[in-house]
């Protein structure tokens, strides 16, 4: 997992994710409730259709918005999500722009958008996550 934003706290934050190291995610922006993350299309992520595997768009969004939710300042985790596939993806990349819409004192609101590497809208994802007792990974 790379990350060419130079601000490396979500690092701090998110810890080393094993999954989003194994996915290939670069981490491209990272701030307080925004944050934008890249999957490069390899063989590793494609189903037996040749195209970007569903599950892969839906980390390449959850950690996007994990991302910004997390750089808010309280630690949390996924509550729920949705997707919706709108087109294929099938070579160079997917980018997810997360942001955050609300931050409550216990639960925070995403939307994460999914693009192809020519523009193209090709997922929508919502979701919540609630914030959790402790301190992010040191």
């Amino acid at each position: 997992m790379s990350g060419g934003n130079e601000n490396h706290g979500w690092r701090r934050i998110m810890g080393d994710d094993a999954y989003a190291g194994i996915t290939g995610l670069e981490v491209l922006r990272a701030e307080p409730g925004l944050a934008e993350v890249r999957l490069p299309v390899t063989p590793a992520v494609l189903n037996g259709h040749g195209i970007v595997h569903g599950g892969a768009l839906f980390t390449l969004a959850d950690y996007a918005a994990a991302i910004a939710a997390n750089l808010l300042g309280e630690p949390t985790v996924g509550a729920y999500a949705s997707i919706s596939y709108l087109r294929s993806v099938r070579k160079g990349f997917a980018v997810a722009r997360a942001r955050t819409e609300r931050a409550g004192r216990r639960l925070k609101v995403q939307s994460v958008e999914i693009r192809d590497d020519e523009g193209e809208l090709a997922a929508i994802f919502q979701c919540g996550s609630m914030t959790v007792a402790g301190k992010p990974p040191a």
